[in-house]
């Protein structure tokens, strides 16, 4: 039986990116460890196949980083792991230099995003993209999320072009075709629209993950604000405020006061507020990939996205969406307008967007590679 180890620095990661992963390969004779920030709910995880070790650690920058690389030393040499995998950059940085410390062969950096690219400069980049470096220094084997994240790696010399690679078409983790039936889009598109009292004929953009100014807030507040001075339309936005004092303050108020903007804070039926919406719009300014994206798209969604590394990689512009420049405003107001304008280019786009996402994304096949990259790795160190 094969050992891994994820360490991520909270729980959400381990619950959004990896229970499913962790499901396929317990199936496939892997005996599976998860270490994050204290979560006592993570227990009800545990079985004879798979545990999970709390390790205290914090989002952001923090004083206890030595701490936590000692503990994740003893943890490492103790459990002689097959392979360790990490993400988010705190547990990556601690992660790789403790497992280099431990003498494990396998150090599996996931790089799903890279924070200083959110940066505009100056010595707060400088110091985040050293930290990355010494992320990639440290781990033996690199898997990209995307192909753009990969190429703006090497480009940036952040490793030699040897080291990565990216698995199929890339994501952390696909998309679940048995959850986001397309076959119930109608169905739940009824469902959500009259709970939230929208007419079937007025389009709706939507977005869901956290509200905050790295995912371009902002932007799509204020484009939508510009939008709904001349035309009929509906934002909903799906999850909660983070870093609240990152959206403007007049925005967000006036938000909040907005027949057009509707806010859910969360749901675990993601898949039917997707139905209810028309076109899907993820403005951020920096992703590994963009899985809320894909997952969109599953459900016959075109998508309106940024060209930034990692999220560009989940269209085919003027295909199955259209692509805008971050923090470019005057042209996200011109493609929703487009959208409005064009509603038999969206369902098109939208049929494209599912075909592409049955193609390239569908999580059983990238889950059979993922497991294959890891079989290689511990043929390798045996």
């Amino acid at each position: 039986m094969k050992k891994i180890c994820f360490v991520t620095t909270v729980s959400i990661t381990i619950k959004s990116f990896l229970l499913q992963f962790k499901d396929y390969l317990v199936d496939n004779d892997y005996d599976v460890t998860f270490i994050c920030n204290t979560d006592e709910s993570m227990y009800e995880l545990c079985n004879e196949r798979v545990h999970y070790i709390p390790v205290p650690m914090k989002r952001g920058v923090g004083l206890d980083g030595l701490s936590v690389i000692n503990k994740l030393t003893k943890i490492f040499k103790e459990n002689k792991f097959d392979i360790i995998q990490y993400s988010t950059p705190n547990a990556a940085l601690y992660a790789s230099i403790a497992s280099k410390k431990a003498d494990c062969a396998n150090r599996l950096y996931c790089q799903w995003g890279i924070r200083y690219m959110g940066f505009d400069g100056g010595i707060k980049r400088m110091i985040f993209k050293q930290i990355e470096k010494i992320v990639c220094e440290k781990s033996s084997i690199i898997e990209c999320e995307s192909n753009s994240i990969y190429q703006f790696s090497v480009a940036e010399k952040l490793y030699p072009a040897s080291k990565a690679s990216v698995i199929w078409n890339g994501s952390a983790c696909g998309v679940d075709l048995n959850k986001y039936l397309i076959s119930k889009k109608e169905l739940w598109r009824k469902e959500i629209r009259s709970e939230l009292n929208i007419a079937e004929d007025v389009p709706v953009f939507g977005y869901v993950g956290r509200i905050t100014r790295d995912k371009g807030a902002n932007e799509l507040l204020t484009a939508f604000r510009e939008v709904v001075k001349k035309k009929e339309a509906y934002l909903l936005m799906i999850g909660m405020f983070d870093d609240a004092n990152t959206i403007a303050e007049d925005l967000r108020s006036w938000a909040e006061k907005s027949k057009n903007v509707i806010f859910v804070e969360w749901t675990d039926k993601v898949e039917k507020y997707y139905s209810a919406m028309d076109v899907f719009c993820s403005l951020s300014y920096r992703e590994g990939f963009g899985l809320v994206v894909i997952e969109a798209a599953a459900m016959g969604l075109p998508g309106i996205v940024t060209d930034v590394p990692g999220q560009v990689d989940t269209i085919e512009p003027d295909v199955d969406g259209w692509s805008v420049p971050a923090k470019n405003v005057t042209k996200v107001v011109g493609t929703i307008e487009h959208c409005i304008d064009n509603p038999e280019e969206v369902k098109k786009f939208g049929y494209n967007a599912r075909k592409h996402v049955e193609e390239k994304y569908e999580q059983n096949e990238l889950f059979k590679r993922l497991t294959e990259h890891r079989n290689s790795l511990c043929k390798v160190k045996k």
